[in-house]
């Protein structure tokens, strides 16, 4: 808890502020759902599950909405698992990709302002890339009471929206860096370009 005030103390930017409350636990969890508007839509699909960020750059969403999946990224690799179908696809995220991922870049503002334009309100931190690209045009960090993110809003260069909302977040002691690994139920974690059967019945 000293550790934490003292981040914050130093904190002078509500970006310095959020990327100090991250860092003062080693994972988070939190309910999610997430909305994907198509450009020149006002509503689109919506999905929701658990949510779970270890910093620098892990992440897992675990989708509890049919069809029950999970996605998670373990710096650039991210992999998703379907074990219902019986598959796992694993991919190399692009800059622009990874960059787009909620909380991913937050804990580092330093390299984050390098990568972004910031404009910081005490509610709202809006990251714009210096190098746009199709696969990224804006991210809306809104803060919550609890200065935690509460919606983050991510733009692709088309102008499709996914809208994240996040709820009752919780710190968490310690997370297993396998949980960031998933695999397929008596398989090992599937790879880039790799051969990933199905599970045996």
């Amino acid at each position: 808890m000293l550790v934490f005030l003292l981040l914050l103390t130093q904190a002078t930017s509500p970006l310095d502020q959020l990327a100090a409350k991250l860092q003062a636990a080693p994972a988070w969890q939190a309910e999610f759902s997430q909305s994907f508007v198509p450009a020149g839509l006002t509503r689109g699909s919506q999905e929701h599950g658990t949510f779970t960020f270890a910093h620098p750059s892990r992440v897992r969403f675990d989708y509890q909405s049919d069809p029950k999946r999970t996605f998670a990224v373990d710096g650039s690799l991210a992999r998703m698992v379907d074990a219902e179908a019986g598959t796992c696809q694993a991919l190399e995220l692009s800059q622009g990709a990874w960059a787009s991922l909620p909380l991913v870049t937050l804990t580092d503002p330093g390299a984050l302002r390098g990568f972004f334009t910031v404009e910081e309100k005490a509610e709202a931190i809006t990251l714009l890339p210096r190098q746009p690209s199709p696969e990224l045009a804006r991210v809306v960090v809104h803060l919550g009471p609890d200065g935690l993110p509460q919606e983050v809003l991510v733009e692709d260069g088309s102008g499709n929206l996914n809208l994240f909302r996040f709820s009752r977040w919780r710190a968490q002691k310690t997370v297993a860096r396998e949980l960031f690994s998933p695999s397929l139920p008596g398989q090992p974690s599937c790879l880039p370009g790799g051969d990933n059967p199905r599970p045996q019945r």
